[in-house]
């Protein structure tokens, strides 16, 4: 079976399933696993965002789809050269991907169309489905049902094992300009952590939010994990923006910057993400050590610092 995948975190199942050989392009984010950007390229975005702002950005996206543009474009012939007979993409987010009309036109050409499998999780739980329903496309029923399962266990094993006397408030931003407050999934992934998503609903869209409104809140922990962003973009744009209203939040848990794929693939990274949380509002409030390279502290108090650390060996 030939395997293309428009869809980053489908792409990381596919790895997670054991298929990755079937796999034959990509698009432009699907990154991870480092051996899947040995792929070729079938989609790219259509403008050029190195070196922009957030801001920028959203108000280039903003124009765009006002006027019922693409951002992404299908590069047809390397896509037919490929001859996929499975295509993996979404409906979700017209920001994300190419959107499932565009991607019609283009397979309508095609002879014999291929199979098309559109994935659109809303909440944490959907992940478990989306990977038995990803293992049956690949033909491997078995291998979708252990995953799920194991994936379930691994979700509960993150759960704190010490519970603080009240449940800590959690602000999750995939926005910096304008903050945009974290929603679908990312609820449930700061409830399975032990903490009280502020301002977002499990199941609906992020939600765009201002400064003076952040402030308000007095979360007790604020994660800032731009979509698309790695953890060092997100660093180096607060580096050039000194003044930026980040510095002015001062959280008891302390104000942390994170990979998006923490928060935003819902892929199998989304339990690393529910670990990460946890690790943040329990113990030392540190992430394990294997996620030392992919957060870091933007501020903390030392009210945080000195606290006990958590039964379980990290």
């Amino acid at each position: 079976m030939r395997v293309v995948s428009f869809l980053p975190s489908a792409t990381e199942m596919v790895y997670a399933l054991g298929q990755g050989g079937l796999l034959v392009g990509r698009s432009h984010e699907c990154d991870y696993p480092a051996e899947a950007r040995a792929l070729p390229v079938v989609m790219r975005a259509r403008f050029d965002l190195a070196g922009k702002g957030s801001r920028a950005i959203d108000q280039l996206v903003s124009e765009v789809l006002a006027k019922h543009e693409e951002l992404y474009t299908v590069d047809e012939e390397r896509l037919r050269t490929l001859a996929p007979e499975l295509v993996l993409t979404q409906d979700l987010c017209a920001v994300c991907s190419v959107t499932p009309g565009t991607l019609k036109d283009a397979l309508d050409t095609f002879s014999p169309r291929p199979k098309v499998v559109t994935l659109s999780p809303t909440r944490l739980a959907h992940l478990f489905r989306d990977m038995e329903t990803l293992a049956q496309a690949l033909d491997v029923p078995d291998r979708g049902k252990t995953l799920s399962s194991e994936s379930q266990r691994r979700l509960s094993r993150a759960r704190p094992d010490v519970e603080p006397p009240e449940p800590l408030r959690v602000l999750v931003l995939e926005w910096l300009d304008p903050p945009i407050v974290a929603g679908l999934w990312v609820p449930d992934q700061i409830r399975e952590a032990g903490g009280i998503p502020l301002l977002a609903r499990a199941g609906t869209p992020g939600r765009r939010t201002d400064w003076d409104t952040v402030r308000g809140l007095g979360a007790d922990l604020l994660v800032v994990a731009p979509c698309g962003y790695p953890l060092s973009r997100t660093a180096d744009e607060l580096a050039r923006a000194p003044a930026h209203p980040l510095g002015d939040l001062h959280p008891a848990r302390g104000v942390w910057l994170a990979d998006e794929a923490f928060f935003s693939r819902p892929g199998p990274r989304l339990l690393e993400g529910v670990e990460l949380l946890s690790d943040l509002l329990s113990g030392t409030g540190r992430p394990r050590r294997a996620y030392e390279n992919r957060a870091r502290p933007a501020y903390r108090s030392p009210l945080f610092m000195n606290r006990v650390p958590s039964r379980r060996a990290r």
